[in-house]
């Protein structure tokens, strides 16, 4: 299979009355006598410790400072504390998709305005827009909550890193004959890459209810991609985007699930290349197919809106060889009106706290210990499209 170079993806030209926009780290005036103030006076181990809890913008400015410090900032030592430091420090990103229409071509497109916010709303870190060439409408963004994020439409996927603001087309993805996407991205800690899985349905029997094939595509830093057509064949039709965890893939089964008991949900094993199916926790029952998996803290999780009126249950898969979920938190919902509640999804465990998205309309915490919920809607005040975590790296695409 022949490798294809990622294409970069112009952004948004501005409007003729404005002035180009500026590089995300075009160089502001920086003394020459910063570094020698602090360089020979502060240990490297320190400048290090400093210089990883910086805002990354700040870091693309301290490039320009000397040799010393961009061979710091640029270190794969340095590049990984940095990721860390960020990892615990996440952001909030938000999204808003809006139609435009290209005058020269009358062309639909649409803009994709970003703003990254910190947890408290005191600091906005970033605004931007993009540019993709499809209706808005059948642009959609895959779950994420690392450094960076994706795309999917009828012309094929694209990823941003927000913090360089670089985006990038990915190579063409196999044709899927229903016109459905189903797919999944994930972070691989130990190879340092993202891999993204794409379920296409091959058949061109109209007698045949579902022939669904499978490929992946690892990303890493700087490199070249390509996807990859793996030989197993999906068993059932998903709904969904696909949950990595500890290196399988997890999607819902679309078919109907009318008897408990039945298998609810399909795997994929990224290392051994085979699809699998896991059986719900025992006792549960969704007619109406509002199940849904996140991952949180590490774990498989399966949030279920269904069993119990205006109650989030979420079950922590604990044992994934024998397949044992354990029922280690339950949500009371009363202050959310009905047709919220569908909408609701956790996005993190953090520091006791599970961080929900109630439909892009509010963040919400939910407290373990005291079960309480506090709102937090005054930070992504206006109408987003999408509401994810994000944390700052300097990761290539490849198109630089």
């Amino acid at each position: 299979m022949m490798k294809k170079k990622l294409s970069s993806v112009t952004p948004p030209p501005p409007p003729p009355s404005s002035s180009p926009p500026p590089s995300p780290y075009q160089n502001d005036a920086v003394s020459d006598d910063a570094y020698a103030m602090m360089g020979p006076t502060l240990p490297s181990d320190l400048i290090t410790s400093i210089l990883s809890r910086l805002p990354l913008k700040s870091l693309g400015k301290f490039k320009c400072v000397s040799k010393q410090w961009l061979h710091t900032i640029t270190d794969p030592h340095f590049v990984s504390t940095r990721r860390t430091f960020s990892w615990h420090n996440p952001n909030l990103l938000l999204l808003k998709k809006t139609p435009v229409l290209q005058e020269t071509h009358m062309k639909k497109c649409t803009r994709i305005d970003v703003c990254s916010l910190n947890f408290d709303g005191s600091c906005k870190n970033l605004e931007f827009s993009l540019c993709l060439n499809d209706d808005e409408k059948n642009i959609e963004m895959l779950p994420s909550k690392w450094d960076i994020i994706c795309f999917v439409s009828e012309n094929g996927f694209y990823v941003c890193n927000p913090s360089t603001q670089e985006m990038v087309k990915l190579p063409e993805a196999s044709c899927c004959t229903s016109g459905e996407v189903n797919a999944g991205m994930g972070y691989v800690k130990e190879r340092d890459e993202y891999v993204l899985v794409h379920l296409f349905d091959k058949s061109l029997d109209i007698h045949v209810d579902y022939d669904i094939g499978c490929e992946v595509l690892m990303l890493g830093d700087g490199k070249d991609c390509e996807w990859k057509v793996m030989e197993a064949n999906c068993p059932f039709v998903v709904r969904g985007w696909g949950v990595l965890v500890n290196n399988v893939f997890y999607w819902m089964i679309w078919d109907e699930y009318d008897h408990p008991g039945d298998e609810a949900i399909v795997s994929f094993d990224l290392e051994k290349e085979e699809f699998g199916t896991v059986l719900p926790p025992e006792g549960c029952f969704d007619p109406h197919g509002v199940w849904s998996l996140v991952e949180l803290g590490g774990n498989l999780c399966l949030v279920d809106n269904a069993t119990r009126p205006f109650t989030m249950d979420i079950w922590v898969m604990k044992d994934y060889e024998n397949q044992r979920w354990v029922w280690d938190y339950s949500i009371d919902l009363n202050g959310y009106s009905n047709d919220l509640l569908k909408f609701i999804i956790p996005l993190e465990f953090r520091d006791g706290k599970i961080l929900m998205d109630a439909k892009q309309e509010s963040l919400d915490y939910y407290d373990v210990d005291n079960k309480g919920i506090k709102r937090m809607d005054h930070l992504i005040a206006g109408e987003w499209t999408w509401l994810r975590l994000y944390t700052e790296s300097f990761f290539s695409l490849g198109s630089r």
